[in-house]
């Protein structure tokens, strides 16, 4: 596959990215995208609003390539971040590291402080035991991790940050194509399981005479 291919799969999924925002939030300006060599980062900045009053950000970055079969389109890293306006401090971080070795390949930082936490930490030696956004929240790795659609509807939903009508609707969707898309990765990181569970539910599965093997680094990887 071209770095042409790789251009048009990120022009694809930037538009569906771009396409969710707008039917969440106003005034969403364009993804800026960058090309790397054998990569492609895109990056795009949201104002988010309270009662027509500006209070936060939120800051979208996708760093993309190619998959181990120069195939379908693999996100090598991932920033979906809230950080208050006046102030410009951080609020909560979700962040994905497909290469990822001391951390969860997929995390979450919030950024708060707390008396026991903080303690705790102290206790065991731990270098910023009062920053509890020095930890990293392990959200399920590469296949399992929480996506922008579910990071949004936190926001809508929990943080009560103003949204267009109808985001639901375009949120779903989008979460739907984001799950359909996990499935067929896992099926493909993990075949054995998949053809265990079609044969639970009573079909035939015909392996190819050089079936794929399971991945263990999609299995153990934190």
């Amino acid at each position: 596959m071209t770095s042409s291919d790789l251009q048009e799969q990120v022009d694809q999924f930037t538009s569906e990215t771009e396409t969710l925002l707008r039917a969440c939030f106003d005034d969403v300006p364009d993804t800026e995208v960058e090309t790397l060599a054998e990569r492609v980062v895109t990056d795009l900045k949201v104002t988010l609003k309270i009662k027509g009053r500006a209070l936060a950000q939120l800051h979208v970055f996708q760093r993309f390539r190619l998959d181990s079969t120069e195939t379908f389109l693999a996100v090598e890293q991932s920033i979906f971040k809230l950080t208050a306006i006046i102030d410009r401090t951080p609020i909560v971080r979700y962040e994905y590291d497909r290469d990822a070795r001391a951390k969860p390949s997929s995390h979450i930082h919030f950024h708060a402080h707390r008396g026991a936490i903080s303690h705790l930490l102290s206790q065991a030696g731990h270098k910023s035991p009062h920053e509890l956004a020095s930890l990293h929240l392990p959200t399920g790795g590469a296949r399992f991790r929480p996506c922008l659609e579910d990071f949004l509807e936190f926001l809508i939903s929990d943080c009560r940050l103003g949204a267009k009508q109808g985001w639901e609707q375009e949120v779903k969707a989008g979460r739907e194509r984001w799950r359909r898309l996990q499935v067929r990765s896992i099926v493909r990181d993990v075949p054995s399981e998949a053809i265990a569970a079609l044969e639970g539910l009573g079909y035939t599965v015909q392996p190819p005479d050089e079936a794929r093997q399971d991945s263990r680094k999609a299995l153990h990887t934190w």
